[in-house]
């Protein structure tokens, strides 16, 4: 193969187009900020036709990947000599080295200094050259983790990273990537989400405390600032999910276990579905049995299944209350959210219900009982209408808190009460086609 000629005193400003000599061309381009011997090493390397030589001599030589990180190069020249990178790759003979490789470039990248955005970019152009499913999972984890923060802020239409980030799109272009990759993988895959939520929420939080006191601004600031905050409470369930046994919970998982559960009892209503198989979690029941962490468990127990007097019994034990400073939960709001699960509870037991029953469960005045209700329906948790002359709510729908042999026992007797309806039905009809036909 031809040799690598003397270094130019200035480096082209087109790097690398995919071609027969694009690698020498990429040597000389990098030597200026390598040691003397490194175009000799990819010398020998490209005659030999060893491209895996070559990607170590480049890797050994720090300084080479940090000037494709800085400013003597644009995205997109950094983001083709990461294409030939990728084109190199796959000439390495044997799979693992491959991937190796693959990882200590991403890796490279990170450890630099630069613009995030464009160090984001250079992984992204490695990324869509390779097609083994776990090098994809690490490196899109690379892209999120070195995106610039914008990149990942909810806005108008989002960005196009942000809107990929959207739970059910990643998941499934997972599922394209691989159906073997191992759930490892994707646990360090969500984590990067959060990390990359934890960055937007510290931009948006400080932004609005910043603000000038807009009103539509800071509305829009909350706006935002929910979405990514759901966004990252949906991700730490992904990352709980990925421990299937006892046996993987280690103090990282238990650490998400936290984080999830606080999310939860913080906002126990938007993402009501979604939250609902936390219980059962192996990494939150692991939470019982830490005396620092058990009184949270309890409490995210009680906020799914219990109801309000349970709350109150709770926050009444001098070794439970300690919860809401320990874990910065609002105990005001948690009174708010305990009281609204716990009409839709009530909802759940009773197709009408008394104002006054209303207003022994919650605790409340009369005159009270409306302005709940319309904060149930409010909510999407339930949907019903008031009969203000007999003081009566009629509950048209509502969710379903927990499922267990009770509510198996009551779905049974509304079913027969059913099949007893329909049947009165049918022989009316029956009935009534009989006497039609004698009296023709």
């Amino acid at each position: 193969m031809t040799s690598v000629s003397p270094t130019p005193p200035h480096p082209s400003s087109t790097l690398v187009n995919i071609s027969s000599d694009a690698d020498l061309r990429l040597v000389r381009i990098l030597a200026p900020h390598a040691s003397p011997s490194f175009e000799s090493t990819c010398s020998a390397s490209i005659t030999n036709g060893d491209a895996a030589g070559l990607l170590r001599a480049v890797l050994s030589e720090p300084d080479a990947i940090a000037a494709l990180t800085g400013e003597e190069y644009s995205i997109e020249e950094a983001c083709g000599a990461f294409s030939l990178f990728g084109a190199l790759l796959d000439r390495v003979e044997d799979a693992e080295g491959q991937r190796r490789l693959c990882w200590e470039l991403a890796d490279a990248v990170a450890g630099r200094s630069g613009e995030g955005g464009k160090r984001s970019a250079m992984v992204a152009a490695l990324f869509n050259l390779r097609s083994d499913g776990v090098e994809k999972v690490r490196l899109f984890a690379r892209i999120v983790d070195l995106a610039e923060v914008e990149a990942l802020v909810p806005g108008a239409g989002g960005s196009a990273l942000y809107n990929v980030l959207e739970a059910s799109t990643l998941q499934a272009l997972v599922g394209v990537w691989g159906n073997d990759i191992p759930e490892v993988e994707k646990r360090g895959l969500f984590r990067a989400v959060v990390r990359g939520m934890d960055r937007v929420l510290d931009k948006l939080i400080g932004e609005r405390m910043d603000g000038e006191g807009v009103a539509s601004a800071e509305v829009e600031a909350d706006k935002k600032i929910k979405e990514a905050s759901d966004r990252k409470q949906i991700y730490l369930l992904l990352i709980l999910d990925t421990y299937k046994h006892e046996s993987e919970i280690d103090s990282e998982a238990l650490t998400y276990a936290q984080q999830a559960s606080v999310g939860a009892i913080n906002d126990p209503v938007n993402l009501f579905s979604t939250q609902q198989r936390l219980l059962h979690l192996p990494a939150v029941k692991a939470l019982q049995k830490s005396p620092s962490t058990a009184p949270l468990y309890d409490l995210l127990k009680i906020i799914h299944e219990g109801k309000l007097q349970d709350y109150r019994d709770f926050t009444a034990m001098p070794d439970k209350s300690g919860v809401f400073a320990a874990f910065q939960l609002n105990e005001a709001e948690c009174t708010r959210n305990m009281s609204l699960l716990s009409l839709v509870s009530l909802a759940g037991e009773h197709e009408e219900i008394p104002y006054s029953a209303i207003s022994s469960t919650l605790d409340i005045p009369e005159d009270q009982v409306e302005k709940w209700v319309i904060l149930g329906v409010s909510s999407g948790l339930m949907e019903a209408k008031m009969d203000q002359l007999s003081k009566v709510v009629i509950v048209e729908r509502c969710v379903v808190r927990q499922f267990g042999r009770n509510e198996w026992e009551a779905l049974k007797i509304r079913l027969d009460k059913w099949k007893v309806n329909v049947r009165g039905v049918l022989d009316a009809l029956k009935t009534s086609g009989a006497g039609t036909s004698d009296a023709q």
